[in-house]
């Protein structure tokens, strides 16, 4: 089995995977500043992507690289009067721990420029000797874009057309588009010793140096988002292909959509630390729920632009709540029907089609909607019928969990007996939807609850219209009540 990524060099499918093993280079944050929702993308869709191909038994690694040395990591420091190694410690256990909350596993090699200055000395090296980079005796290093004819290929653009890269301060580059490998070291800066004298890296090289090192084979896709295409991408690409024109580099080029912040009646703005418009994802996560910020990234295709707004992320939040309630609904689930068979196998298959063919996460969610809708519709006609979807309760798991990421234990459960009234019945629960129950709700649910155990119906059902025309909808289940808001 293999699938499909449109690629965005060739704007055609490329096919990975047909040897079960795919390769992964997704490219990380500069560490100087806490990330926002939109720095989360990425990490947060392969980490779908991976968890999915691992589930469907391919070998997957999966390379995200964190730049530790870079002008803004030095003017942070600078600002702050500390030493530029502290923040990156900072920012890179900031990192971790923003991606903690929202459930996205570490990569498989998470290589650091800082580590890699020999391998990217070694590339420039080669990039002098064929003839693609120069050394002007300035300490510096560039790469000769003229000598490279498909530059530009990749953002679609023709060099004689671009804008500049770099401007050219120094007034050492043939071209305004030539573009750093090495930068000579200044005063109280970070530098390493090399031929052309002690200095750092350029940004582009470490990404050409990471993937040859830790992907030898070349990475069967690369990811990152729509600003990186250009300049960072096509310059990676001139760098890789330009030291080694017969070794594959990359097989498919996928790009994310950016992130905008969403205004009524205004045109949204991309979400940029450099615009002050960002959102921490800490704080995202604790305005609206990990599981609301992964169902608003997975309803839209990776490749496009996705707006935000708290209006936006609370939609997104009732439905996964709404997905989860089915699932709650059936998680008692014992026996199997005709109707639970085949809706697992369509499910399957639906979920399956979408994940092959470019990753299309919002079809897949499409097709978990659509049986969670006709469950639904089941379980109102034939109440009883929810014990018998226990092959669909396993797809729901496998598929809502293991892949997509959602925190299924974010459905509270509390017993009866720790309610603040006590009860008879030990061992029944009471499971509910977002914030627990003020006391006056619980009571009426505990009240109620005793009231169908004790057959007091016309008790039961006036308890059960309080609670609606409160706003919430009391469900029985087999495991006992189940609380959601209407």
């Amino acid at each position: 089995m293999s699938v499909l990524v449109r690629d965005t060099l060739s704007g055609r499918p490329v096919e990975v995977g047909e040897n079960g093993k795919v390769g992964l280079y997704i490219c990380g944050p500069t560490v100087y500043n806490d990330i926002h929702i939109g720095n989360a993308r990425a990490p947060l869709f392969w980490d779908v992507v991976v968890r999915y191909l691992r589930s469907r038994g391919y070998e997957v690694r999966l390379v995200q690289n964190i730049t530790d040395i870079d002008d803004k990591i030095i003017n942070k420091a600078n600002e702050e009067g500390i030493s530029w190694e502290e923040i990156v410690r900072r920012y890179t256990d900031s990192f971790h721990e923003r991606l903690e909350l929202l459930g996205v596993k570490p990569p498989d090699v998470e290589p650091r420029a800082t580590e890699h200055i020999p391998e990217m000395i070694s590339l420039t090296e080669e990039l002098i000797e064929r003839g693609h980079a120069y050394a002007p005796g300035n300490g510096d290093v560039y790469y000769d874009v003229g000598s490279y004819p498909k530059y530009g290929s990749l953002s679609r653009q023709r060099p004689k057309e671009m804008r500049e890269t770099e401007k050219a301060e120094t007034g050492y580059k043939k071209s305004p588009l030539d573009f750093t490998l090495w930068k000579a070291s200044k005063p109280d800066e970070p530098s390493w010793p090399s031929s052309w004298g002690p200095g750092r890296p350029g940004w582009h090289i470490e990404c050409s140096a990471m993937v040859e090192k830790h992907l030898p084979d070349g990475a069967d896709i690369h990811g990152g988002g729509t600003d990186l295409r250009f300049p960072h991408h096509e310059n990676e690409l001139a760098q890789s292909a330009g030291a080694h024109p017969k070794r594959t580099f990359v097989r498919a080029w996928a790009h994310h959509g950016m992130v905008n912040l969403a205004s009524e009646g205004q045109i949204s703005n991309k979400m940029a630390k450099s615009l002050g418009n960002v959102l921490d994802v800490e704080r995202a996560v604790n305005l609206h729920g990990r599981n609301a910020v992964r169902m608003w990234l997975l309803q839209s295709h990776y490749s496009q632009p996705i707006d935000y707004s708290e209006e936006i992320l609370e939609e997104k939040r009732r439905s996964y709540e709404r997905l989860k309630n089915v699932y709650v609904r059936i998680a008692g689930s014992t026996a199997s029907s005709e109707l639970d068979e085949r809706l697992a196998v369509e499910l399957r298959e639906r979920f399956d089609a979408a994940m092959q063919d470019d990753f299309n996460t919002p079809e897949a969610m499409a097709a978990l909607f659509d049986v969670a809708r006709r469950v639904g519709q089941e379980i109102s006609a034939n109440p009883s019928s929810m014990r018998d979807f226990a092959e669909l309760k396993k797809v729901f798991e496998e598929f809502l969990d293991e892949i997509l990421g959602f925190d299924l234990s974010t459905d509270q459960v509390i017993p009866l007996s720790s309610a603040p009234i006590s009860v008879e019945t030990e061992g029944i629960r009471i499971r509910y939807e977002g914030e627990p129950p003020d006391q006056k709700t619980w009571l009426k649910v505990v009240e109620r609850e005793n009231a169908r155990r004790e057959k007091n119906w016309s008790v039961a059902d006036r308890l059960r219209n309080e609670l609606y025309a409160e706003g919430r909808v009391v469900e029985d289940t087999p495991d006992g009540p189940f609380l959601r808001y209407r």
